[in-house]
């Protein structure tokens, strides 16, 4: 991969040139390397190879970075997890990373992850081209460059913001990661930065706090979900250019919107053809992750919704219901009923995205207790927090008497969020 490559190279140039800055204070890319390097002495002493997974969760950003780079240094695959998760969680999907890595060997670079059907985040494997080949056409198309200091608000185990922290370090640019989402840090850091990488409802808080002055920003990448016009409106008036795209964990870019398009229209990323059939967006191209279940012809799909235009635009209009997406992170609602099922007392649950006017959507959970056994509400959260990332976690429980059911037995989760809504399915805020 050509990260630990370039900043080799950035730091053999410049080594003072910032790479990462912050509160924490300003990393060059001389020390960054040569914390990498470091690590890269550490791990070969340890028996780490070529084809080796590197399990990378530093809750520093820096080092977290380093560690990357670290792995790449050998040619072994980066797995980049979240550092708050909880062992339960933690474990198993390293050894899901593992099992993936040996399984391909040498090709994977990158492992990422996206929600797993069973409670255990899902791994998502990358080649050293299948990101980084598309650095210079994302630098051409959002013009963030070695001048640009970046905001990334967002957690690195996050691959929108590890994608935006690694194409930075590419292009020798400067990073400033933040540990968590935090509209008032975000704010502060563009009193310096000139380029950010976030989604909607971040934008949207993100400009409710700086007013008409947007400080330095003048770039900002979008992705994750349909930005509103309003917002778009909003971004412009305060000196932004908005560049936002659709795109998956394991597909990477898909399409992004260029100037003159409507806003709810984009067009395919260069180099990857679009197809839509019976309503679903394919996807076929040099970025799609390994693994990833392709048809005949190459084409592979998240099973996102969306309309392909005569003129060749897609507008997209979002996963089915099995999909939540919450703050920018896309949560399987299989997964989170994976491991509510098995709480004592829970006979049936079924769990829905609700509106928030912050993060878009929360997840909402909707128990059917057992007879005579109903769970508590503290037991219900007690299992989230053990078995599901924070992300993953309800923030709004209740209790129905019977979940509906369509005639082969499924609890058909549009119903149930339709009941929520209009009140019809009697559910009871849980407390």
């Amino acid at each position: 991969m050509p990260i630990s490559r370039d900043v080799r190279r950035r730091a053999a140039a410049e080594p003072d040139r910032p790479a990462l800055v912050g509160r924490s204070g300003t990393v060059g890319y001389g020390e960054l390397a040569a914390r990498a390097e470091r690590r890269a002495e550490t791990l070969a002493a340890s028996g780490v190879a070529a084809g080796h997974a590197v399990v990378c969760a530093d809750p520093d950003p820096a080092d977290l970075l380093a560690a990357v780079v670290a792995a790449d240094l050998l040619e072994a695959a980066a797995v980049v997890a979240d550092a708050d998760w909880p062992d339960a969680v933690r474990e198993p999907a390293a050894a899901s990373a593992r099992a993936l890595v040996d399984r391909h060997g040498t090709a994977v670079s990158l492992v990422v992850f996206t929600s797993g059907s069973t409670g255990t985040p899902r791994p998502v494997a990358r080649t050293r081209r299948s990101w980084t080949f598309s650095f210079p056409t994302f630098s051409a198309l959002t013009g963030v460059g070695a001048q640009d200091t970046v905001l990334v608000p967002g957690r690195l185990s996050g691959s929108l913001f590890l994608y935006g922290a690694l194409h930075a370090l590419t292009v020798g640019a400067a990073v400033h990661a933040l540990p968590s989402w935090s509209p008032a840090d975000a704010a502060r850091a563009c009193e310096s930065c000139t380029a950010v990488h976030l989604v909607p409802s971040m934008l949207t808080e993100l400009l409710d706090r700086l007013g008409p002055s947007a400080g330095r920003l003048r770039t900002v990448v979008c992705g994750g979900a349909h930005l509103d016009p309003g917002v778009r409106a909003k971004a412009a008036a305060a000196g932004m250019e908005v560049v936002d795209y659709y795109g998956a964990a394991e597909l990477s870019f898909v399409a992004i919107r260029r100037p003159g398009l409507p806003p709810d229209r984009l067009r395919p990323f260069p180099e990857v053809d679009v197809d839509v059939r019976d309503g679903v967006i394919w996807a076929r191209g040099p970025y799609l992750a390994l693994g990833l279940d392709r048809d005949p012809d190459g084409f592979a799909t998240v099973g996102d919704h969306g309309v392909r235009h005569d003129d060749g635009t897609l507008s997209v209009h979002g996963r089915g219901d099995a999909a939540i997406t919450t703050g920018g992170a896309t949560v399987l609602a299989e997964a989170v009923e994976h491991v509510l099922r098995q709480v004592p007392g829970v006979a049936e649950v079924a769990c829905v995205g609700t509106p928030h006017e912050r993060l878009g959507q929360v997840v909402a959970a909707v128990v059917e207790p057992r007879p005579g056994c109903a769970p508590t509400l503290a037991e219900l959260r007690a299992a989230a927090a053990v078995g599901l990332a924070a992300t993953d976690r309800p923030r709004l429980w209740y209790a129905v008497d019977r979940l509906p059911r369509t005639p082969g037995g499924k609890v058909p989760r549009a119903e149930v969020h339709a009941g929520l809504r209009d009140g019809s399915l009697g559910a009871r805020v849980l407390t």
